[in-house]
């Protein structure tokens, strides 16, 4: 009986793998949860995919009914000012008095 050909992994295959798995400990320290741990369960779980077009995130969101379009922002502005508020918002003139600096020497 022959015996099956054991492949060893190349580098790039390692290295991927290495990069996999340091995402989950990184977010794991940060955050102190197990991504890879369902809230629910505790089963551990894969990544299947990683999504990065916005279309498609739209669309899925939109599928599960978790798609909520930003409201525009309101310009910020500051409150109306009455009339007694005016006075406030002058500038304040300082009058100078002059005094003479002694002669020391």
């Amino acid at each position: 009986m022959p015996a099956a050909a054991v492949q060893a992994p190349d580098d790039a295959q390692v290295v991927t793998a290495r990069a996999r798995s340091a995402w989950a400990r990184l977010i794991h320290k940060v955050y102190e949860v197990d991504p890879l741990e369902c809230p629910k369960c505790g089963a551990p779980m894969h990544v299947i995919a990683l999504i990065d077009d916005a279309t498609v995130i739209r669309r899925i969101l939109e599928h599960l009914g978790r798609w909520a379009p930003r409201k525009p922002r309101q310009h910020q502005r500051a409150p109306p000012v009455d009339g007694k508020g005016i006075d406030r918002l002058k500038p304040t003139v300082r009058k100078w008095t002059y005094h003479p600096v002694p002669d020391i020497a």
